[in-house]
């Protein structure tokens, strides 16, 4: 009873129950580039993509129901010319012969992994968790290889950079797992710049990303 008397009391003074966030202005054009991305790396599906863009780079509590539309409707279009693009691609594409490549590297006990996280410090440490996870099921693994979120958004450009490392740190063994990276890539029919040193990311040069986006 008390507390209806104190919201009944709060509206007769003009107070409001809750306040409500104003709406975020939309940069709609940096949107489109965000939802483009998306469908582009494809790694996401009509639904995730939305989500992420919604929830992850927008602010969904701000955003305005009108707003929301628009934004919808351009996940669904970018993704309507994302299905017609894969329709006439070839049926193996670049990014079928890296996987491929990180399966065959997988098969010899590195750790290849895709889109690990959004950093390289993201990458390093599903790396190590895969690596840990493995030694508790008896499957020993002596190094890791995997691009990251950042480097998928790059990718238009041209190249795809992957991290490498050994799970024992010796910069011999770095070296050895790197040039193992470089031969099951090149064997996949991919080119590779790496000049031999532990401390330079592996280049694949060129790389046509086709990648077909999950279907819901």
């Amino acid at each position: 009873m008390l507390g209806f008397l104190n919201r009944l009391l709060g509206r007769a003074q003009g107070v409001p129950e809750q306040a409500v966030a104003e709406p975020e202005p939309l940069d709609r054009a940096d949107v489109v580039h965000q939802i483009h991305v998306l469908a582009r790396g494809g790694f996401h599906s009509e639904v995730s993509a939305l989500t992420a863009v919604v929830e992850d780079y927008l602010d969904p509590d701000r955003l305005d129901p009108e707003d929301r539309r628009w934004v919808e409707a351009e996940v669904e279009r970018a993704f309507e010319t994302k299905r017609a693009d894969e329709a006439v691609w070839p049926a193996i594409t670049d990014f079928d012969r890296l996987v491929a490549a990180f399966d065959a590297l997988t098969a010899t006990g590195i750790v290849a992994l895709h889109r690990a996280g959004y950093t390289r410090s993201d990458g390093i440490s599903d790396a190590w968790e895969v690596y840990h996870q493995g030694r508790e099921e008896g499957v020993e693994a002596r190094g890791f290889a995997f691009y990251h979120g950042q480097d998928v958004e790059a990718v238009g450009d041209g190249g795809l950079y992957l991290a490498f490392g050994a799970f024992d740190e010796r910069d011999e063994m770095a070296r050895r797992i790197g040039g193992e990276i470089v031969s099951a890539v090149e064997a996949q029919g991919l080119g590779t710049r790496w000049e031999g040193d532990v401390d330079t990311r592996i280049l694949i040069w060129p790389i046509d990303w086709r990648k077909r986006s999950p279907v819901d």
